[in-house]
């Protein structure tokens, strides 16, 4: 099923979209926020200059009452015992003004008793601020009337308002600081809501696009699932992302049982068909062997002149034959191996390409050893392989032309011994090449077809494999054993 429009193939690159599109809400929402808190600046700084002035009103009150109880004598006193009395006096004074510091500006232009009775820890005014109440405190000196004066640096405002008291001795300041506080344009305010706007969409396309992207890769896995349920050759189609994953899968899930299924069915056709074949050779042994015995007595009697021998040499020829059928058929019942041992495979392969130069030679056709290390091991029935390397062998020489060489290579790779055995023939033709390895098919005339069956079932019961390449340059058969370590 198509997807309505493209989507990111996947859901980490999905999932990465929408975050970041909410991540980018929750920053333009704080964004905003700070914007509106910023927008009242001017409310702020009213209401700044209003607590200040009545701060520096009380203060200046609060001075005048000490004058008035024998303080006259206060401009006499060491600087930093008016700072402390003064100090207490602020502080008695601005405990009730959340945020507010302030004190007094005392001749000769020093600031005295300054106070921050409600800040979390004690501390001392900033340059800026200092240089800010200065200036405060001398526009009332020169006006005789309170003062009030704003800046703002990084972005914090302070708001300062200083007030001379009556008899001119001092000037009571109060000041009054916020942190972030900033005017924002109309202009930035409308690119914040636009990016708002579109951090927004982006979300929700993500959204849509991840339910999308779910909905059809569903709908395709449901469908196909139901189509195996009925056709098991049939295939989920590709998907991208991670549900391509699992459609990838369910075919991998759908491959490997029909490989089951047909592995199953060959062992099925095997188990009957050994079943079959013992029943049959048990029953027809006996009377073969009398006629065999039938057959040597006359033999004997065409010794003395009573018949030709070529009659009876060929009616021997083809019971031996029969017996030779009998004995791959019981062979190829066999259930397992019978002796196996942990050997060296070398003299194995050896006695195998002996045994097959003989008729190797009668073709015109050479069998060469090429390769066969010494001290490969293998636990294995010398017996039984060595006569499915004969096999292989007997049928590359009938398979190569008069002239060329039959290669034998014996070699270890990924844990297990190879024999490879390779003709230069004309190669297995494709129509049958899914039965070489089938009972009873054969391409020769007076083939039995059972010779590659045999071997194949020798080699299973090793724990190893029997396969070929096949081209038109030749045949190569592929022999692998389970390797053992090397002897001590």
């Amino acid at each position: 099923m198509a997807v309505p429009w493209p989507v990111p193939a996947s859901f980490r690159a999905q999932i990465s979209i929408i975050t970041a599109a909410s991540g980018a809400t929750l920053a333009l929402a704080f964004l905003l926020v700070q914007d509106v808190i910023r927008g009242t600046q001017d409310t702020l700084v009213e209401e700044a200059r209003l607590q200040t002035g009545a701060a520096c009103r009380e203060l200046s009150e609060q001075f005048r009452d000490r004058l008035a109880y024998g303080g006259e004598a206060l401009a006499e006193l060491p600087f930093e015992a008016q700072d402390l009395s003064l100090r207490g006096l602020a502080s008695a004074v601005l405990r009730s003004y959340e945020g507010m510091q302030g004190g007094f500006h005392v001749p000769p232009g020093k600031i005295a008793g300054y106070a921050f009775p409600t800040a979390a820890r004690p501390r001392q005014l900033a340059d800026p601020e200092k240089a800010l109440v200065e200036a405060a405190v001398r526009r009332a000196r020169d006006r005789k009337i309170p003062a009030a004066e704003t800046a703002s640096w990084n972005g914090d405002l302070a708001v300062v308002t200083a007030a001379p008291v009556e008899n001119g001795q001092a000037v009571a300041w109060a000041l009054k600081r916020f942190s972030w506080v900033r005017e924002a344009t109309p202009g930035r305010r409308a690119w914040w809501i636009g990016a708002l706007a579109l951090s927004a969409t982006l979300g929700i396309a993500g959204t849509l696009s991840v339910w999308l992207f779910l909905r059809s890769g569903v709908q395709t896995i449901r469908a196909g699932l139901r189509r195996l349920e009925l056709d098991f050759a049939h295939r989920l189609p590709a998907i991208p992302g991670e549900l391509g994953e699992i459609a990838q899968a369910v075919n991998q899930m759908a491959e490997r049982r029909a490989a089951l299924e047909a592995e199953v069915r060959r062992q099925d056709r095997l188990a009957v068909l050994g079943r079959l074949v013992a029943a049959v050779a048990h029953e027809i042994r006996n009377p073969l062997n009398s006629l065999r015995l039938t057959l040597e007595l006359l033999r004997r009697r065409m010794d003395k002149g009573a018949a030709r021998p070529e009659e009876m040499d060929a009616a021997v020829a083809q019971v031996d034959r029969l017996d030779a059928i009998l004995t791959r058929l019981l062979t190829f019942g066999r259930a397992a191996p019978a002796e196996r041992r942990r050997q060296p495979v070398k003299p194995v392969v050896e006695e195998a390409v002996r045994l097959a130069a003989e008729p190797a030679r009668t073709r015109g056709v050479e069998v060469r050893l090429e390769t066969a290390p010494a001290d490969l091991t293998a636990e294995l029935d010398a017996a039984q392989i060595q006569q499915v390397l004969l096999n292989l062998l007997l049928n590359a020489v009938e398979a190569s032309p008069p002239g060329q060489t039959v290669e034998v290579r014996c070699q270890a790779h990924d844990g297990a011994v190879v024999i490879l055995v390779t003709d230069h023939g004309p190669g297995i033709p494709e129509s049958a090449q899914p039965y070489v390895f089938d009972a009873f098919f054969t391409t020769k005339p007076d083939g039995t077809g059972l010779g590659l069956a045999v071997s194949r079932e020798i080699v299973s019961h090793h724990g190893g494999s029997l396969d070929f390449v096949t081209g038109p340059e030749g045949t190569t058969f592929r022999l692998r054993l389970p390797q053992q370590e090397h002897a001590a």
